[in-house]
This record gives C-alpha cells, structure tokens and sequence, in this order.
C-alpha cells in the first residue's frame, strides 16, 4: 500500500502484483494451493511450466502435482502439494520464484498547458476539475451561442405567424427568392413597400427581422403553419428560453458550474462503474528468508567453547525412560552441551557480550548440520568487535511483549533492569546493552517479570538475596546500580533468579569452588536483604577448597558438568551432592591434578528433554 501511495503522490513507483490465491482441503492431510487469477501480462501457460520446473528440481520441494483446470467458467491452477506442508511458506517461494507475483511500474504522464509533465495524484485532480471547469464553461457558452440563435429563429417565425397574411402577400408578390427576401426584410424594418400584386403599398410598421429570421421564414414549410405547429413553435420558444437562462446562471454561478461536473461524474459512474475486480491490499515488505522458513519448534544446542546449531524437534522420538537416547550434538573432547534452547524458528536468540552489547540472530539464521553434527561458532553467526566474547544467550519470540524485563549482572557487583521491548530494534552490528566501566564486564542476564528474587554470589564467598523490585528500570545506556559491596579483591561470579513463592527446597544454590568442591543450599537459607548490601557468607573459602568460581541454581532433576583448565570433565547428578549450610566447605566433585583449576560448571539439559508426548507437546 505504501509503495502504492508513493506512485500516486509522486507520479512515478512501481508496486507488486500479485495472482489471486485460496487453498483447499484435497483430503485429510493433504492440501492444494488454488489459483483462480494472475497478474497482468503473465502467461498462464508459462507460468505452469515455471512451477513444475521448480518441482521437479526440488527448488520448491513440497508440490507433488500441478495441473490446468480452467474452463469457460474461469480460471483454475490447482498445485498439489505434499502431506505435512505449509501452503503459507510453499506460497511464498512461489512468490519468489515465479510470475506469481511481478512489480509493476507507474508513471502518470499528462499534457498539462501543451507540455508532458508527470503529475501526482493530486496534481492530477486539480488539473483535472480545472480542465473540467473549461470544458464545462467552454461548452455551456457554445450551448448559450446555439440556444440564443435559436431563439432569434423562433422570434422571427412568431412575428411571420402573427403577420402571417402580410408576410404570405410580400411572398407571393415579389418576382424572386431574393426580392421577396429584400421586401420582407425591408417590411421588417418598417420601410413601406410597393409589391407587384396591383402595385399594392403595404405599409410600414416596425418588426424588427433580420436578414436570418428573413431566411429562416422563407425556408418555413407550408406544414408549419398548422395552428398545431404554431403551438410547437411557441412552446419550443419558451423551453429555449429556459435553457438561455440555465446556462446564463451556470456562468454567472461557480458553485453551479461544479455541481454540473459533479452530477456529470456521476452518470458516468452510474453507466460505467462496476465493483473493483483487484484487491488492494497492505503491501507486504520485500520477501525476506523468514518468510520461506516454516514456523516450528527447533532445539538450539550452545557448546561450552561456543557452538551453536539446530535440529528440528521431529527428529528426537520418543523413547521409554532409561533408554539409550539419541546423540544431540557431536563436540569435542574438552568440550559439551551448555545449553539447550528450544524455541521458534522465527524467534530471536538475544546474544549479550562481556563489553554490555547485544546482537541478535534468529534461530533459523543457526545452521542445521544434522543431530550429530558440530555447529558453527558464535563469531561466525554475529559481527562480534575485538575482544568480544558472549557470555549469555536468551531466547526471545516477541521483542515488544510488556511486563518482561532483562536483568543485567556485572563482575565488579552492578545490576540493572531494563524493559525487554527497548532491545527491539534490532541491528547487525548489536547496540548497547548496558553501560559498563572499562575495568568491569558483564557476567550474567536474565529474562525475568520485574518482580522475582535475586541472588548474586561472589569469588571470597559471600552472597546476597533481593527482591528484584529493588531495582528500578532503567534505559539502554545506563550504567546500573550497586547489587552487592564487595570486598577488596573480590568480584561476582553467578545470579540466580527465583519466584517470590515457592516450597522450601524447590530451589537451591550449587555453589562450585575453582579446587573442584561444591555444595547444595537450599535458598531460603539467605535472608532477603537491601539490595547493596555486603550479604551473607556463603561458603567457607579456604586454601584447600578454593574460591566459588561459578553458582548454579538447581533442583532435584538438574545435571552438572564441570570441566578443568585441563579439559577434565565430570558429570554429576546434582542429587548426590549433599545438602549443606550455607558457611560450610562442601564434598568433593572433581579431582584435580596439582595447579589445576575449575574452568567452567554448567547445568546441562536431560537428553530426554526434547520429545513429544502423543499430542505432540514439547516434554522438559
């Protein structure tokens, strides 16, 4: 529409054409796009052979069949397509590979004062009432012109019939058409006149004919002087008369004048017009790879060093419990699965970087490279800048949904809080997500409501619990407030975000020493603080255990895989890791050789969480 609009306010565009389209049920589970019109100058016969070409080359792959059934009736292009198919994407490639939709340039070009000009629509319009208004005027004075020549005609015959004895006596006595014509005429002027009958003098009396009335007498049939055609005549005087005064007021009135071109306009519309045959539309933006993406579930698997691809939930049956399962994601030895999204193929992975940028790619932009295959790098996918690297990934189907935020936690303790719908314009070089000093970075973000509990841990072991109200909204830009006070050298290393509302230990904090310890906390134990506050201890930091390197939140379903700088793994069911306080040392969960440290602990997704149940609902 938009395209449409520019054309006519400029005189000049182009805008899309498209054919008109339905679908229809063939059966239960198959369907057929039906095509009954197509866009102008398109071959009907040639676009029947493009779309079985495409078929058949597999560029459009879902059509099993295509076929003419047009008739007198009209025009009927039936395109099978295969059981399971989305019409809407099928259409869309059509679209994009055939005449099914063609752009259409305009260009309004009229002679305006003698001279081609391209003119807007509304140029137009007011040209063309102006033209209307000349015409109209031009032609109401040719009509006046006529109407007033006639009068006089009549005039004169309604002198003739009221003499009419005279004028019959003048005839028959002149010697000729032209003495009669001179006699009349002089008659008419009231000059005494001597005719041939007994040189009779007729006298002079003044009537007021002109040389045409003089002709248009002479001219008269005998018929005419009927008293019935006397009639005519009088009443067609009077009726030219009328019209003489019609067309002196539509010149001596504008408002007239454009009341005739209005009810002009509107017989033509009457006799002519009919109900539009094209359908404008809003105007859909260019076609984009979205739009030839079918809109299903995927499962996005992110590697720990950085990799990220796609599988379609289809292919992951499902399975009894206890059975083998299937392999996800084929990584390398010091690597694994972090983290399993499962989502949209249109939605939107939100990528935040340590440097508090974000970037945005869609889930169908991640590779498919098969259930066992690796993926593709993260600085590969996005326009990363020096020294970038991402530190959390968020999956986000409406940019623009209220009541969601995204919580930001920084190494040096700063938090923030900002709408969700503020990260909706989206653009490839990423923008600022959070202003962060040139000695902090960021560490975490989340999605949350606004309105849930906040935990944040630190590398000496200690931690605090808020409630997320505490921190009000903020813009992109902004810097943040203070989440924690640290102590001299230590920084934060994990938040965990909780519901207000929960049983007691529903949730508890895994917390991870960089020595290979851990311990499981149940939340409720940290007091709800201030938020800005020291906090509470959290565990015992000593020589032998180490420092906390990283916190998890989890519950008695969850997994945990660490690694070592040295790329030793273990996984661990979280359950067996006992429950302790919060200021105690915790058990062991990795044994490491000397010099050796914690890298990275992660909760990892169950591989039975992506299968369906019979009504093919996703199962977590």
């Amino acid at each position: 529409m938009c395209r449409i609009a520019q054309a006519y306010k400029t005189g000049r565009g182009r805008f899309m054409m498209r054919a008109r389209v339905a679908t229809e049920n063939l059966t239960k589970e198959k369907q057929a796009i039906i095509i009954t019109e197509i866009p102008y100058q398109v071959n009907k016969s040639k676009l029947i052979e493009r779309i079985a070409e495409l078929a058949n080359e597999k560029i459009v792959d879902e059509i099993s069949d295509v076929r003419d059934e047009s008739d007198r009736d009209g025009m009927r292009i039936v395109i099978e397509l295969k059981r399971g198919s989305q019409p809407e994407i099928v259409l869309n490639q059509l679209y994009k590979h055939t005449q099914l939709q063609e752009s259409f340039s305009m260009i309004f070009l009229a002679v305006l004062n003698g001279r081609p000009v391209e003119l807007g629509l509304d140029q137009a319009i007011r040209a063309f009432i102006d033209h209307r208004v000349d015409v109209v005027q031009r032609r109401t004075v040719f009509l006046l012109r006529k109407a007033r020549e006639r009068e006089h005609i009549l005039e004169g015959y309604k002198i003739a019939l009221d003499n009419l004895d005279t004028v019959i006596r003048i005839i028959r006595g002149s010697g000729s058409r032209a003495e009669a014509r001179e006699n009349l005429y002089a008659w008419g002027k009231g000059t005494d006149i001597v005719i041939n009958l007994d040189r009779e003098r007729l006298p002079s009396e003044e009537r007021g004919l002109s040389l045409r009335q003089v002709d248009a007498i002479l001219e008269l049939q005998l018929y005419r002087l009927t008293q019935l055609s006397v009639d005519e005549i009088l009443k067609e005087l009077g009726e030219i008369r009328e019209k003489i005064a019609e067309y002196e007021s539509i010149l001596a009135s504008e408002k007239k004048l454009r009341a005739v071109i209005v009810k002009e306009l509107e017989e033509v519309r009457a006799k002519y017009g009919d109900a539009r045959r094209t359908q404008i539309v809003d105007e859909s933006a260019e076609l984009q790879l979205e739009d030839l993406i079918a809109d299903e579930q995927v499962a996005v698997t992110v590697s720990h060093q950085g990799y990220l691809k796609r599988t379609p939930i289809s292919i992951y049956r499902q399975q009894r419990r206890g059975g083998t399962g299937r392999m996800g994601m084929k990584t390398r030895e010091e690597d694994f699965v972090a983290q399993l999204i499962v989502d949209s193929t249109h939605a939107y992975l939100l990528c935040f970087t340590n440097t508090g940028r974000v970037y945005w790619v869609k889930v169908y932009e991640v590779p498919d490279v098969g259930a066992a295959g690796k993926g593709k790098s993260m600085q590969s996918l996005l326009n990363l800048q020096a020294g970038e690297n991402v530190r959390a990934i968020l999956p986000v189907r409406d940019l623009e949904e209220e009541g969601k935020f995204i919580f930001f936690l920084t190494r040096q303790g700063t938090v923030k809080k900002t709408p969700l719908k503020d990260f909706s314009n989206v653009m490839a070089r990423g923008i600022i997500a959070i202003g962060i000093d040139k000695e902090d970075e960021l560490v975490a973000a989340r999605i949350t409501d606004g309105s849930q509990i906040v935990f944040l841990a630190t590398h000496l072991g200690m931690a605090i619990r808020f409630d997320e109200a505490d921190v009000r909204s903020m813009g992109r830009p902004a810097y943040g407030v203070r989440g924690i006070e640290l102590a001299k050298n230590d920084y934060v290393v994990g938040v965990a975000i909780t519901p207000k509302e929960h049983e007691p230990g529903e949730y508890r904090i895994l917390a991870i020493t960089e020595n290979g310890f851990g311990k499981r906390t149940d939340v409720v134990e940290y007091r709800l603080q201030t938020r800005g506050g020291k906090g509470v201890k959290n565990m015992a930091v000593t020589e032998r255990i180490g420092k906390v390197s990283s916190i998890q939140l989890v519950d008695d379903t969850s997994e945990l895989m660490v690694i070592s700088q040295w790329g030793k793994i273990i996984r661990i069911d979280t359950k067996t890791v006992r429950a302790a306080g919060r200021a105690t040392q915790g058990v062991r969960l990795l044994q490491l050789d000397a010099e050796d440290k914690v890298a990275a602990a992660v909760i990892i997704p169950p591989e039975e969480a992506i299968k369906e149940d019979d009504q093919g609902t996703l199962l977590q």
